[in-house]
């Protein structure tokens, strides 16, 4: 063992050191100060062991890389000053990791947004695992930790343009685009990664770097004017109630763009989707993940087979996330629905009643409206009657899949009400 602390470990075999990131928590391996200091603390250890030619980047946990800074970190730096000073320390950092003597290689599976992608643009070499779960970008439109000069050196006008888009890549985009050298499927992942570390082994290459610092003082400056601070989009679960994982089916009652989606996303994943409705939204969906390269084309077949259609509302028993699309009752589920499966009724805007049954919902513990909102956003209104870790539950259902939840629960009570 090279190294170990709370949250990060570095390893070592025949001169080749892998450097596992485990920081719990969402967003997955958020960084913060602490952190920073001991990513430090590893960096240091590998520079004192000369004999370790190349150094591997990657995260212990298998929700991803590393998706970016700590909410709480953001919502620590309230001065201009504050701001200034983490993003010097966060770009000393990473800059000691693009000058080790080592070769350094980031293998990118899962997120790797904003600082993450920072820490992967450090590194030499990125080998990255295509999947649906993996992006690759600055959705937040900024950098703090010197990503605005390396993506620039990498990609040119195309990369500033990324990072002021705040569009989100697939693997193969990426190295479309100079982020990535290597992109392979999930199969191939190990494999692709031992074979560019033989060849690194053979014949080692570090990049030349261009004056690293230059750029960094005008990325302080930008860091520090900016309002950084989180929103607070979702509520804590109760004490002693510990999330439920994500089901393994999505169902959609009626037909909706959005929350087709969401189960066509589930899908891609390795779930199951069953739809009263038209198909059609979701393998679009399916089709443009294959176009952008988040999945193979025999993966992309194999999610269309885990898409069945079902007018009679077979396989909604089997649902723990049904979507009712706009317009359809939602009491056509009372008879199937499994009793601790998540209801939402999709209903546009903030206002208006919904269609409201002839007969109570069943079981309005788990029924929420929600409405899809520009930007990514979901507005969750619970009922009076629905549970307090039902928000907290679907709202950490919908994150990983790019939207970002906001609870309304005073405006909850258009939804219909139990007797």
């Amino acid at each position: 063992m090279v190294f170990e602390s709370a949250h990060i470990r570095v390893t070592a075999e025949y001169g080749t050191a892998t450097l596992w990131l485990a920081f719990p928590g969402e967003p997955a391996n958020a960084l913060d100060l602490a952190r920073l200091r001991e990513l430090e603390a590893a960096l240091a250890a590998v520079e004192s062991r000369p004999a370790l030619s190349t150094l591997v980047v990657r995260s212990a946990l298998p929700r991803g890389f590393c998706a970016g800074l700590s909410p709480r970190a953001l919502a620590g730096l309230t001065r201009p000053a504050d701001r200034a000073a983490f993003a010097w320390y966060g770009q000393q950092v990473l800059g000691r990791l693009a000058r080790l003597d080592a070769v350094s290689v980031a293998y990118i599976d899962g997120p790797c947004l904003s600082a993450g992608l920072e820490l992967a643009l450090a590194c030499d070499h990125r080998v990255c695992v295509a999947r649906p779960t993996t992006l690759l970008g600055f959705p937040d439109r900024f950098a703090c930790f010197g990503g605005t000069a390396r993506v620039g050196q990498l990609a040119g006008r195309r990369g500033r343009e990324l990072l002021a888009s705040g569009r989100t890549l697939s693997g193969r985009e990426a190295r479309a685009l100079g982020l990535v050298d290597v992109v392979c499927c999930e199969r191939r992942g190990k494999i692709e990664l031992r074979t560019f570390l033989d060849r690194l082994d053979a014949r080692p290459v570090k990049p030349p770097r261009p004056d690293s610092a230059v750029g960094h003082a005008a990325e302080r400056r930008a860091f520090a004017g900016r309002d950084v601070q989180p929103a607070a989009d979702a509520v804590a679960p109760p004490a002693g109630r510990p999330l439920q994982p994500f089901p393994a089916t999505v169902a959609v009652l009626g037909d909706d763009s959005d929350a087709a989606r969401v189960a066509a996303d589930a899908a891609l994943r390795g779930g199951s989707a069953v739809v009263c409705g038209s198909r059609g939204p979701l393998f679009a969906h399916i089709d443009a993940a294959l176009r952008r390269g988040f999945v193979t084309p025999a993966e992309a077949e194999h999610t269309r087979a885990r898409v069945r259609a079902s007018d009679t509302l077979s396989g909604f028993d089997r649902a723990g996330l049904v979507f009712v699309a706009q317009g359809h009752d939602p009491f056509r589920l009372a008879a199937v629905v499994r009793t601790r499966a998540v209801v939402c009724v999709v209903a546009p805007g903030q206002s208006g009643p919904l269609v409201r049954p002839s007969v109570p919902f069943p079981y309005p513990q788990r029924l929420v409206r929600v409405s899809f909102c520009d930007g990514g956003r979901i507005a969750l209104f619970p009922d009076f009657s629905t549970d307090p870790d039902t928000p907290a539950t679907l709202s950490a259902w919908l994150r990983p899949f790019g939207l970002a939840p906001v609870v309304f629960p005073v405006a909850a009570r258009l939804l219909p009400r139990a007797a």
